[in-house]
């Protein structure tokens, strides 16, 4: 018996330690990233007969990070317009070494989540696929860290 319980202790540990391992290689993401897209949007959201592009950017401002979890504001504008509107995303950034981040957006004009965002971190970028839950807006970009 306690050759069983010796064998399952340090299969424990080591996975344990594995885990520990991936936290500690989770990137640093904290900071401001920026990038810039095409959207399009189904024509029931601006009451027309085909689907809407627009040229906008999008700021993802990791603000806190504790592991392979983070916060921040995520915050958008359409080409030409200076006002951000702000909602907020939370964070993860999987265990398994690939780079690959899930991200949920969510706003305070809506209860439950805006947007599910898919990503990957890859070469000191994130590229990022958005897809709204809201009205079906859709875009992919690539955010790079601006320098303070």
């Amino acid at each position: 018996m306690t050759r069983y319980m010796t064998a399952g202790a340090a299969a424990l540990a080591a996975t344990l330690t594995l885990g520990t391992a991936a936290l500690a290689d989770a990137p640093d993401l904290r900071g401001t990233w920026l990038g810039s897209y095409t959207t399009v949007s189904p024509s029931h959201t601006h009451r027309g007969d085909e689907p809407r592009f627009n040229q906008a950017e999008w700021m993802l401002d990791i603000q806190i990070q504790e592991e392979n979890v983070f916060w921040g504001p995520s915050k958008w504008r359409r080409d030409g317009d200076t006002d951000w509107n702000e909602n907020e995303a939370t964070g993860t950034i999987s265990l398994d070494g690939s780079g690959s981040i899930g991200i949920v957006e969510t706003s305070p004009l809506v209860i439950g989540a805006n947007a599910l965002i898919d990503a990957r971190y890859e070469d000191g970028k994130i590229f990022a696929d958005f897809r709204s839950l809201r009205n079906g807006t859709t875009y992919s970009t690539v955010l790079e860290r601006q320098v303070n």
